[in-house]
């Protein structure tokens, strides 16, 4: 996520709570990064062969029936010739959106499906831990053989079977004989 993704997300997350309408502005936020996902939007937008009239004209199907702030903001960053930002505001809005509500985002990584009962252990083991909500996501990593790998933010709690086995394994290489 640039820097500048960052002073555009927060400029339209302030205007939109300006004009109580960050729900809404986040929901076209978020159409708007899943319909830049591919390659080719990429290169519609950012290759030197596109021409303006062609870019405008993707920009205005984009913008169609959106929040009239996400069409202000299209329009800015077509004018001032900025459309690389467009690709990181949405992960840098979803950011301010979560920190507003005092939320963090959360990863959940585990050999086998996690059922309701603990995943809500897990979203509250993860909530005392960082002293906020947390969102989980769940992703099923069968290498890790047993246990969970939680990462709140930037910080790892590793409770996996392969992390202890590793830890186990150093104790006797570094036991004496």
């Amino acid at each position: 996520m640039t820097l500048l993704a960052k002073r555009y997300a927060t400029a339209l997350f302030l205007l939109s709570q300006q004009q109580g309408a960050v729900d809404a502005v986040a929901a076209d936020v978020q159409v708007l990064h899943a319909a830049l996902a591919g390659p080719a939007a990429r290169a519609l937008l950012t290759s030197p062969d596109v021409g303006a009239g062609e870019r405008a004209r993707v920009l205005a199907a984009l913008g169609r029936g959106r929040h009239q702030l996400v069409q202000n903001l299209l329009g800015v960053l077509q004018h001032r010739r900025r459309l690389e930002v467009l690709f990181d505001l949405g992960p840098a809005f979803h950011t301010l959106l979560l920190a507003d509500r005092g939320e963090v985002e959360g990863v959940a990584e585990s050999p086998h499906a996690l059922g309701d009962a603990e995943l809500a252990a897990l979203q509250s083991l993860a909530g005392r831990l960082s002293g906020k909500k947390v969102a989980l996501t769940v992703v099923i990593r069968p290498e890790l053989l047993g246990g969970v790998r939680l990462r709140v933010g930037n910080v790892l709690y590793d409770g996996s079977m392969a992390a202890t086995l590793a830890q186990l394994e150093q104790k006797l290489m570094q036991a004496a004989i």
